[in-house]
């Protein structure tokens, strides 16, 4: 008897090898089929335009693991860059809720659903699923900057100064600036003068060259006729922030001329444009001087650097001078075309992404940087 069961054995063991792969064949003809059916189906709903059902059968068919997470997330960041972000956060959210994924793979599912959450204007959403990041003493600098993003879309510049605090000392040197015009925004929405002073003081005290806090105390003591503040704080734009100061003019001769010190402000234009060349200042500097020597110095300008509005006033000098009439109706009719072409171009561009406009904007409209708008320089600029 022992003997047969050993001979029975072998046939045993064989036929548990075969029902073994018969029922992973059968399982795996089972999941094809599935998968066959469901991208059927998802292909149907696509053909029959009815996108939302056909995404929802194909994210089924990408089962997420360690090597379709990646593919999820992709196709998630897809759908927010063509503005179908309720896509998008259905797909991110789908990832979350998944237990398999590691720590560090649902952090980076939470930081893609928070995208999709800013891109949906749903900026309290946003906040809590960034703040929970934030919170990781391992976060990633994406996790603060896009925090601070949505403190500055909803305007809540006390939370982006306290963020900021919070951020390694690096990174706080590197956001200085940015911090500053946070203090200016404050400074801007207050109805208090005193507080309007205190921001602006700790606007400085971020950046010392923040010329957006000079420029609100130079036009306070214009405006409450503190000639010798406003004084003090063009000092103050001529010596830290020179690019800046074209931005004063013409207001700036006011105060010299109420103090009975003009000589000091033909001083302090040179003195910016020994920092700063511009063809602005270069001009408010020639209405300062007789004719002959306006126009030897706009000459001398125009060789260094040729500019519109410097040829516009070289034209205006030589026709005041005419004697012939007909010839300076010619010449200004030519300086009137020139003055229209310097009124249609812009005055300002950002350095940082190219956005140009005819308006100062401290918070670029397109790239969302600060400060980083400027006045063009060059030919049709200064």
């Amino acid at each position: 008897m022992l003997e047969l069961l050993f001979l029975l054995l072998p046939i045993a063991a064989a036929y548990g090898w075969y029902m073994g792969k018969r029922s992973t064949r059968i399982n795996q003809q089972r999941s094809s089929e599935s998968l066959s059916k469901n991208y059927f189906e998802g292909l149907n709903f696509l053909l029959s335009d009815q996108p939302d059902k056909a995404v929802d059968r194909f994210i089924e068919l990408l089962q997420v693991d360690s090597e379709t997470f990646d593919t999820h997330l992709s196709l998630g960041n897809l759908f927010r860059k063509r503005g179908e972000v309720d896509r998008s956060i259905r797909i991110h959210q789908n990832l979350i809720a998944r237990p398999s994924l590691s720590l560090a793979q649902k952090d980076m599912a939470m930081m893609e659903l928070a995208k999709d959450y800013l891109a949906a204007g749903l900026f309290d959403r946003a906040e809590e699923i960034l703040l929970q990041l934030v919170k990781d003493p391992d976060h990633s600098d994406e996790a603060e900057k896009q925090l601070l993003s949505v403190y500055q879309a909803t305007k809540e510049w006390w939370k982006a100064i306290h963020l900021v605090k919070r951020f390694k000392r690096a990174r706080r040197k590197q956001l200085a600036p940015q911090v500053a015009h946070f203090y200016c925004q404050l400074a801007q929405e207050s109805k208090s003068e005193k507080e309007q002073q205190d921001f602006w003081l700790q606007a400085l005290k971020q950046d010392e060259c923040c010329g957006r806090a000079y420029l609100a105390q130079f036009d306070l003591a214009c405006e409450q006729r503190r000639f010798n503040d406003a004084i003090t704080a063009l000092g103050s734009i001529a010596q830290l922030a020179p690019e800046w100061f074209a931005e004063t003019l013409p207001r700036a001769q006011q105060p010299f001329t109420e103090t009975q010190r003009r000589d000091e402000y033909a001083e302090l234009l040179q003195l910016v444009l020994e920092k700063q060349p511009s063809a602005t200042v270069t001009l408010a500097l020639a209405e300062t001087m007789a004719p002959e020597q306006a126009e030897q110095m706009i000459l001398a300008h125009l060789k260094r650097q040729p500019t519109m509005k410097g040829f516009h006033r070289l034209m205006q000098l030589h026709a005041d001078a005419m004697a012939s009439e007909s010839s300076r109706d010619s010449l200004m009719l030519l300086s009137d075309l020139v003055g229209k072409q310097i009124r249609l171009r812009p005055k300002y561009r950002c350095i940082q992404c190219g956005f140009p406009g005819h308006s100062l904007y401290w918070h670029c409209p397109s790239c969302k940087s600060w400060g980083q708008i400027q006045r063009i320089q060059g030919l049709d600029g200064d």
